[in-house]
């Protein structure tokens, strides 16, 4: 495992401030990020904690865009990865393109309401008219809004 001075491929980080951050601190970060995914990982790699990463994010929205970029092209190579070992099954890839990429890896159910046909079974239990059951359905949903 990689020392507090050293990036994630071994190399030592640079010089730093007096408080102890690298100067240059950003670029590497990004860089990091964007070839690995991992933001402890790109911290290390930047000489940061993650937590003055994600506040430099939240007060940055630049810095913040970049970040997501660079998550993006982390993405574009897992997924990569992913359609190169379709063949082997690799459950792993699956697992992480799943919470990574929701939109595009989830299972998909699709449901179905049929509130008309709902209410016509209250409504023959109560012993009142489908609309009136409908209508009081309407009302209370304009009473959540």
């Amino acid at each position: 495992m990689p020392t507090r001075n050293q990036k994630p491929d071994g190399a030592i980080a640079g010089p730093r401030t007096r408080s102890g951050r690298r100067p240059d601190w950003k670029p590497v970060f990004l860089r990091a990020m964007a070839d690995s995914g991992n933001v402890s990982l790109a911290a290390l790699a930047a000489g940061v904690s993650r937590s003055a990463a994600y506040a430099h994010a939240k007060g940055h929205p630049a810095f913040a865009a970049a970040w997501m970029e660079a998550r993006e092209e982390a993405l574009d190579l897992l997924e990569a990865e992913a359609r190169r070992a379709l063949t082997s099954s690799d459950s792993l890839l699956m697992f992480l393109m799943r919470s990574y990429r929701p939109e595009q890896f989830r299972d998909s159910v699709n449901v179905h309401l049929d509130l008309r046909a709902g209410a016509a079974r209250v409504a023959e239990r109560l012993g009142l008219p489908v609309e009136e059951v409908l209508e009081r359905v309407e009302r209370k949903i304009r009473e959540l809004d």
